[in-house]
Protein backbone atom coordinates (compact mmCIF):
# COMPACT_ATOMS: atom_id res chain seq x y z
CA UNK A 1 0.00 0.00 0.00
CA UNK A 2 1.51 3.36 -1.20
CA UNK A 3 2.56 5.63 1.74
CA UNK A 4 0.62 9.11 1.34
CA UNK A 5 2.26 12.17 2.89
CA UNK A 6 -0.65 14.37 4.93
CA UNK A 7 -1.24 17.80 3.52
CA UNK A 8 -0.24 19.64 6.67
CA UNK A 9 3.24 17.61 6.40
CA UNK A 10 4.13 18.62 3.37
CA UNK A 11 6.85 20.83 2.46
CA UNK A 12 8.69 22.80 -0.28
CA UNK A 13 12.01 20.26 -0.05
CA UNK A 14 9.11 17.25 -0.84
CA UNK A 15 8.84 16.90 -4.75
CA UNK A 16 8.76 13.19 -3.90
CA UNK A 17 5.81 13.87 -2.43
CA UNK A 18 2.56 11.77 -3.02
CA UNK A 19 -0.98 12.77 -1.39
CA UNK A 20 -4.32 11.41 -1.58
CA UNK A 21 -7.10 14.13 -1.70
CA UNK A 22 -10.65 15.15 -2.48
CA UNK A 23 -10.90 18.08 -4.66
CA UNK A 24 -13.44 20.41 -3.06
CA UNK A 25 -13.80 22.98 -5.71
CA UNK A 26 -12.80 23.98 -8.76
CA UNK A 27 -12.83 27.53 -10.26
CA UNK A 28 -11.43 29.51 -12.61
CA UNK A 29 -9.32 32.89 -11.33
CA UNK A 30 -8.83 36.12 -13.56
CA UNK A 31 -5.97 38.43 -12.26
CA UNK A 32 -4.70 42.29 -14.51
CA UNK A 33 -1.10 40.94 -14.32
CA UNK A 34 -1.24 37.24 -14.62
CA UNK A 35 -4.24 36.37 -16.66
CA UNK A 36 -6.70 33.83 -16.42
CA UNK A 37 -5.97 30.72 -14.07
CA UNK A 38 -7.47 27.69 -12.95
CA UNK A 39 -7.74 26.72 -9.11
CA UNK A 40 -8.51 23.70 -6.61
CA UNK A 41 -9.65 23.29 -3.23
CA UNK A 42 -8.02 19.73 -2.10
CA UNK A 43 -8.70 17.91 1.50
CA UNK A 44 -7.44 14.77 2.80
CA UNK A 45 -8.86 12.22 5.49
CA UNK A 46 -7.68 14.23 8.06
CA UNK A 47 -9.67 17.03 6.95
CA UNK A 48 -6.60 19.25 6.11
CA UNK A 49 -7.63 21.55 3.26
CA UNK A 50 -4.78 23.31 0.76
CA UNK A 51 -5.20 25.57 -2.53
CA UNK A 52 -3.33 24.15 -5.58
CA UNK A 53 -3.42 26.29 -9.12
CA UNK A 54 -2.19 25.25 -12.23
CA UNK A 55 1.43 26.97 -12.81
CA UNK A 56 0.78 26.96 -16.73
CA UNK A 57 -2.68 27.98 -17.50
CA UNK A 58 -2.01 26.11 -21.09
CA UNK A 59 -2.29 22.86 -18.95
CA UNK A 60 -5.31 24.07 -17.43
CA UNK A 61 -7.55 21.70 -19.70
CA UNK A 62 -5.30 18.73 -18.89
CA UNK A 63 -5.87 19.57 -15.05
CA UNK A 64 -9.40 20.33 -15.43
CA UNK A 65 -9.99 16.90 -17.07
CA UNK A 66 -8.11 14.90 -14.86
CA UNK A 67 -9.24 16.47 -11.40
CA UNK A 68 -12.97 16.29 -11.12
CA UNK A 69 -14.62 17.79 -8.39
CA UNK A 70 -15.96 15.37 -5.20
CA UNK A 71 -14.07 12.51 -6.82
CA UNK A 72 -10.40 11.01 -4.82
CA UNK A 73 -7.07 11.55 -6.31
CA UNK A 74 -3.38 10.38 -5.87
CA UNK A 75 -1.00 13.26 -6.85
CA UNK A 76 2.66 13.64 -7.24
CA UNK A 77 5.05 15.56 -9.30
CA UNK A 78 3.98 19.07 -7.41
CA UNK A 79 5.91 21.80 -5.44
CA UNK A 80 4.62 23.36 -2.85
CA UNK A 81 5.18 26.89 -2.11
CA UNK A 82 4.54 29.08 1.28
CA UNK A 83 1.97 31.82 1.64
CA UNK A 84 3.34 34.77 3.72
CA UNK A 85 -0.17 36.94 3.84
CA UNK A 86 -2.06 36.57 6.76
CA UNK A 87 -5.18 36.58 4.73
CA UNK A 88 -5.25 33.28 3.12
CA UNK A 89 -7.76 30.68 1.82
CA UNK A 90 -6.84 28.22 4.30
CA UNK A 91 -5.18 27.70 7.38
CA UNK A 92 -2.18 26.10 6.00
CA UNK A 93 0.46 28.15 4.98
CA UNK A 94 1.02 27.10 1.80
CA UNK A 95 0.04 26.07 -1.63
CA UNK A 96 0.39 23.12 -4.41
CA UNK A 97 1.62 24.17 -7.42
CA UNK A 98 0.53 21.71 -10.44
CA UNK A 99 3.22 21.51 -13.08
CA UNK A 100 3.45 20.10 -16.22
CA UNK A 101 5.12 16.98 -15.28
CA UNK A 102 2.50 16.51 -12.18
CA UNK A 103 0.77 13.27 -12.34
CA UNK A 104 -2.77 12.14 -11.48
CA UNK A 105 -4.21 8.90 -10.62
CA UNK A 106 -7.59 7.79 -9.71
CA UNK A 107 -7.84 6.69 -6.09
CA UNK A 108 -10.47 4.64 -4.39
CA UNK A 109 -13.02 6.58 -2.31
CA UNK A 110 -12.49 7.34 1.50
CA UNK A 111 -15.52 6.53 3.26
CA UNK A 112 -14.59 7.76 6.71
CA UNK A 113 -15.14 10.77 8.62
CA UNK A 114 -13.66 13.91 7.64
CA UNK A 115 -14.35 16.75 10.23
CA UNK A 116 -15.76 20.06 9.05
CA UNK A 117 -13.93 23.32 10.46
CA UNK A 118 -16.90 24.79 12.08
CA UNK A 119 -16.50 28.03 13.92
CA UNK A 120 -19.21 29.16 17.17
CA UNK A 121 -20.95 32.65 16.36
CA UNK A 122 -19.72 33.90 19.64
CA UNK A 123 -16.18 33.49 18.59
CA UNK A 124 -17.07 35.80 15.66
CA UNK A 125 -19.02 38.08 17.77
CA UNK A 126 -16.41 38.61 20.37
CA UNK A 127 -13.29 38.97 18.41
CA UNK A 128 -11.92 35.43 19.06
CA UNK A 129 -11.45 35.24 15.38
CA UNK A 130 -9.56 37.78 13.83
CA UNK A 131 -10.29 39.37 10.41
CA UNK A 132 -6.68 40.39 10.12
CA UNK A 133 -5.25 37.12 10.20
CA UNK A 134 -7.82 35.09 9.24
CA UNK A 135 -8.68 32.03 6.60
CA UNK A 136 -11.57 30.51 5.37
CA UNK A 137 -13.72 29.08 7.63
CA UNK A 138 -17.30 26.84 8.11
CA UNK A 139 -20.55 27.69 9.45
CA UNK A 140 -23.63 26.15 10.39
CA UNK A 141 -26.55 27.47 11.46
CA UNK A 142 -30.40 27.73 11.03
CA UNK A 143 -31.92 30.47 8.36
CA UNK A 144 -33.54 32.88 10.06
CA UNK A 145 -34.01 35.85 7.13
CA UNK A 146 -33.19 36.44 3.80
CA UNK A 147 -32.81 40.21 2.01
CA UNK A 148 -33.46 40.69 -1.36
CA UNK A 149 -30.81 41.70 -4.16
CA UNK A 150 -28.90 44.22 -3.95
CA UNK A 151 -25.42 45.75 -5.33
CA UNK A 152 -22.05 45.96 -3.07
CA UNK A 153 -18.62 47.02 -3.59
CA UNK A 154 -16.03 44.29 -4.23
CA UNK A 155 -12.43 44.85 -3.75
CA UNK A 156 -11.20 42.13 -5.18
CA UNK A 157 -12.75 41.96 -8.65
CA UNK A 158 -9.92 42.61 -11.13
CA UNK A 159 -9.70 46.03 -12.84
CA UNK A 160 -7.10 47.45 -15.28
CA UNK A 161 -5.67 50.98 -14.38
CA UNK A 162 -7.57 52.82 -17.21
CA UNK A 163 -10.84 51.58 -16.38
CA UNK A 164 -12.65 53.20 -13.47
CA UNK A 165 -15.76 51.73 -13.86
CA UNK A 166 -16.98 50.99 -10.19
CA UNK A 167 -16.23 46.96 -8.61
CA UNK A 168 -19.76 46.44 -7.68
CA UNK A 169 -21.34 43.08 -7.61
CA UNK A 170 -24.42 41.87 -7.04
CA UNK A 171 -25.68 40.45 -3.37
CA UNK A 172 -28.06 38.78 -1.20
CA UNK A 173 -27.80 38.97 2.52
CA UNK A 174 -29.07 36.47 5.08
CA UNK A 175 -29.01 36.06 9.03
CA UNK A 176 -27.59 32.59 10.09
CA UNK A 177 -28.97 31.67 13.86
CA UNK A 178 -27.02 29.09 15.73
CA UNK A 179 -28.78 26.23 18.22
CA UNK A 180 -27.54 28.93 21.22
CA UNK A 181 -29.76 31.96 19.46
CA UNK A 182 -26.72 33.85 18.36
CA UNK A 183 -26.75 35.50 15.36
CA UNK A 184 -24.63 36.06 12.31
CA UNK A 185 -25.27 38.51 9.62
CA UNK A 186 -23.90 37.07 6.42
CA UNK A 187 -23.36 38.00 2.03
CA UNK A 188 -23.02 35.89 -0.39
CA UNK A 189 -22.22 37.90 -3.65
CA UNK A 190 -21.97 37.52 -7.38
CA UNK A 191 -22.78 33.99 -9.31
CA UNK A 192 -23.29 32.64 -4.98
CA UNK A 193 -25.80 34.87 -4.83
CA UNK A 194 -27.98 34.06 -8.14
CA UNK A 195 -27.54 30.48 -6.75
CA UNK A 196 -28.27 31.24 -3.10
CA UNK A 197 -31.93 33.25 -4.41
CA UNK A 198 -32.16 30.01 -6.41
CA UNK A 199 -32.40 27.70 -3.42
CA UNK A 200 -34.17 30.09 -1.01
CA UNK A 201 -37.24 30.48 -3.67
CA UNK A 202 -37.02 26.66 -4.09
CA UNK A 203 -36.34 25.75 0.04
CA UNK A 204 -37.31 28.67 1.95
CA UNK A 205 -40.16 28.70 4.20
CA UNK A 206 -40.23 24.83 4.08
CA UNK A 207 -38.40 23.45 6.79
CA UNK A 208 -35.84 24.47 9.46
CA UNK A 209 -34.28 25.88 6.89
CA UNK A 210 -30.38 23.96 7.54
CA UNK A 211 -27.72 25.27 6.24
CA UNK A 212 -24.04 24.63 6.03
CA UNK A 213 -21.69 27.82 4.58
CA UNK A 214 -18.05 25.92 3.23
CA UNK A 215 -15.12 27.98 3.04
CA UNK A 216 -16.47 31.43 3.88
CA UNK A 217 -14.03 34.46 5.25
CA UNK A 218 -15.17 35.96 8.58
CA UNK A 219 -14.45 39.82 7.86
CA UNK A 220 -15.25 41.70 10.81
CA UNK A 221 -17.61 41.71 14.06
CA UNK A 222 -19.31 45.38 15.01
CA UNK A 223 -20.24 46.28 11.11
CA UNK A 224 -23.41 44.83 9.21
CA UNK A 225 -21.84 41.94 7.64
CA UNK A 226 -19.58 39.72 9.59
CA UNK A 227 -19.06 36.47 7.64
CA UNK A 228 -18.98 36.48 3.76
CA UNK A 229 -18.45 34.27 0.87
CA UNK A 230 -15.04 33.74 -0.85
CA UNK A 231 -15.22 34.01 -4.66
CA UNK A 232 -14.78 30.57 -5.99
CA UNK A 233 -13.74 28.58 -2.60
CA UNK A 234 -16.91 29.05 -0.55
CA UNK A 235 -20.26 26.97 -1.29
CA UNK A 236 -23.00 26.69 0.77
CA UNK A 237 -25.66 23.51 1.18
CA UNK A 238 -28.87 23.45 2.29
CA UNK A 239 -29.90 20.56 4.98
CA UNK A 240 -26.66 19.14 3.97
CA UNK A 241 -26.36 15.24 4.74
CA UNK A 242 -23.17 13.20 5.08
CA UNK A 243 -21.60 15.48 8.29
CA UNK A 244 -21.51 14.32 11.38
CA UNK A 245 -21.49 18.17 12.56
CA UNK A 246 -25.10 18.51 10.74
CA UNK A 247 -26.97 15.37 13.06
CA UNK A 248 -25.38 16.84 16.04
CA UNK A 249 -26.86 20.63 15.57
CA UNK A 250 -30.04 18.96 13.99
CA UNK A 251 -30.67 16.55 17.29
CA UNK A 252 -30.06 19.47 19.61
CA UNK A 253 -32.32 21.54 17.36
CA UNK A 254 -35.12 18.65 17.37
CA UNK A 255 -34.62 18.57 21.18
CA UNK A 256 -35.23 22.46 21.80
CA UNK A 257 -38.22 22.46 19.45
CA UNK A 258 -39.77 19.39 21.57
CA UNK A 259 -39.04 21.37 25.08
CA UNK A 260 -41.26 24.35 23.38
CA UNK A 261 -43.87 22.31 22.51
CA UNK A 262 -44.26 20.61 26.16
CA UNK A 263 -44.40 23.89 27.88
Amino acid sequence: MANFERLAMITPNGDDSMIRVRVENVWSTLDVENGEGLSFLVVDDEGTRIHAFVQHFADAKRFKRLLQQGDWFTITGFSVVIVRNEIRMTKQRKEIVLKRNTEVGVSELFNGFIPLDLVPFQDVKNGTVHDGTSYTRDFLGVISSVSDFGLTVDDSMPRNIHNYDPKTTGSIDFVLEDNDGNHLNCRAKGILAVLFKCNWLCYGETGTNIVLLTNWCVVGRDGPIQVEDEEGISTFEYDPPGHHEVVHFTNILLHQEEDLSDE
